[in-house]
């Protein structure tokens, strides 16, 4: 699967979810279009199911709209980390749709996890890694001590060595986010940083993390994409284009384990 076909279980709770929150009405197209993946996401967890026993985490990630996904699909009791307080409706909102804790976190500091329970079986950590600003391998250190022995970390993050990247570079312009860094206090950061398959490889099995399964997927550029946008998901999630890994989102299940698998070797290409 692509991950252009929206979430649809037998019955969808995200419009309900969305609707008792009270999700402004200027949101939900953004909600409804990050949703589109969920399917796909679902598809690519299958493996770890059921999740009826387990416990997970959706560190950043948002109001929670992929734990429900998940949960309706698999069962499971969830978490949600966000750097913000819960709106004051959302735990009574939540815990009827498998989401039972909110935490305050902070990414950016090296302890920023530390008043998170160490017992979770999955941590979700989607569309995040991109977005720091400090040391990606502090975040993962934190993230191992927070789950239980053979526990799973799902990361999902841009590749930066997409078409439309190489396709910059090819005619000298720069594929770095012009938005990175917040010019307003309370804007979020933008892309700060993005990886390839491989970079990403690296480092999670130098920080005592083994890969499960990895892929890399193109999804719809927009809310609002084009033909020759639809046309270009087709074409790049193709079997032998997908070997090329030029789609815009690379999809990472991995396995804690005792000890590092490997280290950075120097001069390596990633």
């Amino acid at each position: 699967m692509d991950g252009t076909r929206a979430f649809h279980p037998p019955t969808d709770p995200l419009p309900a979810f969305w609707s008792e929150l009270g999700i402004p009405e200027g949101q939900l197209p953004y909600l409804r279009f990050q949703a589109r993946r969920y399917a796909s996401i679902v598809e690519f967890l299958a493996p770890l199911a059921p999740l009826s026993t387990r416990k997970v985490l959706d560190l950043g990630g948002g109001v929670g709209s992929l734990a429900v996904a998940l949960h309706a699909a698999f069962g499971g009791s969830y978490h949600l980390a966000e750097v913000g307080a819960a709106p004051p409706q959302w735990l009574e909102v939540g815990a009827r749709y498998g989401l039972v804790a909110h935490h305050t976190v902070d990414l950016g500091a090296l302890d920023g996890l530390a008043a998170l329970p160490r017992d979770y079986d999955l941590i979700l950590l989607v569309e995040v890694v991109e977005h720091l600003t400090g040391n990606p391998l502090f975040l993962l250190r934190e993230l191992h001590d927070h789950l239980v022995p053979g526990g799973h970390v799902l990361i999902t993050t841009p590749n930066q060595s997409r078409l439309t990247n190489r396709g910059k570079l090819l005619l000298g312009h720069s594929i770095k986010d012009s938005r990175r860094y917040p010019r307003l206090p309370g804007e979020v950061n933008g892309h700060v940083i993005e990886y390839t398959r491989r970079e990403l490889e690296i480092i999670l099995t130098s920080e005592r993390y083994r890969p499960i399964r990895q892929q890399v997927v193109q999804q719809l550029p927009s809310p609002r994409p084009t033909l020759r946008g639809r046309l270009g998901v087709r074409l790049l999630n193709l079997g032998p284009m997908r070997r090329l890994e030029l789609g815009d989102n690379i999809r990472a299940l991995y396995q804690a384990v005792d000890r590092p698998l490997g280290a950075i070797v120097p001069g390596e290409r990633v």
